[in-house]
């Protein structure tokens, strides 16, 4: 009677494994694997900077907050001073106008003028604000993308460096400290260009 069991091939992955590796040998992968996926971290942030974050303006009714509030709490004090005086000057009045119809004539301000002046002092803060909001967040997402194309390509030089470094006659202790040491400095290489401009830390990184 014939034996219809098939025996097992050897392959080369059957003689070398990752486990079979010396301790500087699974030190490179496992540094190697760490940045691959801060590569696919970097991806995801910079799909959720410019399609997965909710703004103001879509958000659900119940989730806004009163923007007239939160604006007229947040009118500088300089203008509030102003307005005030205002108010209390009875004898506050418009720049005269020099024409054939007024002919210099002043007019005094009154309560919807001097509303009219508030709208118009806090329309111009808040369009400053948000002209300086979105200038910080185009700048940022400038330094995400940056950033991603750097880890992107000194992953790739890592491996390709530290993948013949292995192979050295180097000591095993030196090959750890020169692995963990290369790549350490990439990732703050990439925290410092991610944060580029917000604080002198993320500069000198």
């Amino acid at each position: 009677m014939s034996d219809t069991s098939t025996e097992h091939t050897e392959t080369i992955f059957d003689r070398y494994r990752l486990s079979d590796l010396p301790g500087y040998g699974k030190t490179f992968v496992g540094i190697f694997t760490a940045l691959m996926l801060l590569v696919c971290l970097w991806a995801v942030w910079i799909f959720y900077e410019t399609k997965g974050k909710i703004s103001q303006g879509t958000q659900p009714a119940y989730m806004q907050v009163d923007q007239v509030a939160v604006d007229s709490a947040a009118i500088s004090e300089e203008i509030k001073q102003d307005l005030a005086e205002m108010v209390a000057d009875s004898e506050a009045v418009h720049a005269p106008v020099w024409d054939s119809t007024h002919a210099g004539e002043e007019h005094r301000l009154d309560s919807a003028e001097v509303s009219r002046i508030a709208l118009l002092a806090l329309a111009q803060q808040q369009a400053a604000l948000d002209a300086e909001k979105m200038s910080s967040e185009s700048n940022f997402g400038h330094n995400l993308e940056l950033a991603h194309t750097h880890i992107n390509g000194q992953t790739l030089l890592f491996f390709a460096i530290g993948l013949v470094f292995l192979f050295t006659s180097v000591s095993p202790t030196t090959k750890r400290v020169i692995f963990w040491l290369f790549g350490v400095c990439i990732v703050l290489h990439v925290a410092g260009l991610t944060g580029q401009g917000t604080h002198w830390l993320w500069d000198d990184l």
